[in-house]
């Protein structure tokens, strides 16, 4: 990222929360995506619904003190909630959760801001990506066979709107096979990119006609 606030100004439509998601939209919610360490945070209540800060520190091995600030700041743009408390250990501590269980990236690509919100929140998310292929390369990995857990792949090809299509529910069936809150096993991380590549051919025009102009 990419609903149970009260709220117009976050563009949430109150349902119920079971397949719920909520589209982000607004300058508030997208500049504080573009935080690596929220995103990662995001991603993590995501995963496991209801959680102590001690818990997300924990799955992302983090000091729960270097969470706080980032919390507080989701919390203000209305992405997280603070849903009560309970006790632990003979202490208790906040319960956290993200405010549906699905958020998603609202793409407006006539809107300057927009544009540069996303790319920066995309920016965020690829450098997780590589930074944790990095990390995971250097221990106990899988890298081949049914059970292959490391992947890198970029592949090249012309596409007809029907393949596109094909695509889009590949990665949709691919997005909903890890959408599975509280499951088990081991955590990973899967990130996905896909971009039309015409606009090569536009540069490549516009800095032509640059170059002519200029030899005139």
């Amino acid at each position: 990222m990419l609903c149970n606030i009260f709220n117009e100004y976050y563009n949430i439509q109150p349902m119920t929360r079971a397949g719920q998601r909520h589209m982000i939209r607004s300058k508030k919610q997208l500049a504080v995506l573009t935080s690596a360490a929220r995103q990662e945070i995001v991603d993590v209540l995501e995963e496991m619904g209801t959680v102590s800060v001690a818990e997300i520190a924990a799955t992302l091995g983090r000091p729960a003190d270097a969470l706080y600030f980032h919390l507080r700041s989701l919390k203000r743009a209305g992405l997280v909630q603070e849903v009560g408390e309970r006790s632990r250990g003979g202490r208790k501590e906040a319960l956290f959760r993200t405010v549906a269980p699905e958020l998603m990236l609202h793409y407006e690509p006539k809107d300057k801001r927009n544009r540069r919100a996303v790319t920066a929140i995309v920016s965020s998310m690829l450098r997780l990506g590589i930074r944790d292929f990095r990390r995971a390369f250097e221990g106990e990995v899988i890298v081949s066979g049914a059970q292959r857990e490391l992947w890198a792949l970029r592949k090249t090809g012309r596409l007809s709107p029907a393949q596109i299509a094909k695509v889009n529910r590949s990665i949709e069936r691919l997005k909903d096979s890890v959408a599975n809150p509280h499951g088990k096993g081991r955590l990973y991380g899967i990130t996905v990119l896909l971009t039309p590549l015409d606009h090569r051919g536009r540069e490549n025009k516009r800095r032509a006609r640059s170059q002519g102009k200029r030899e005139k």
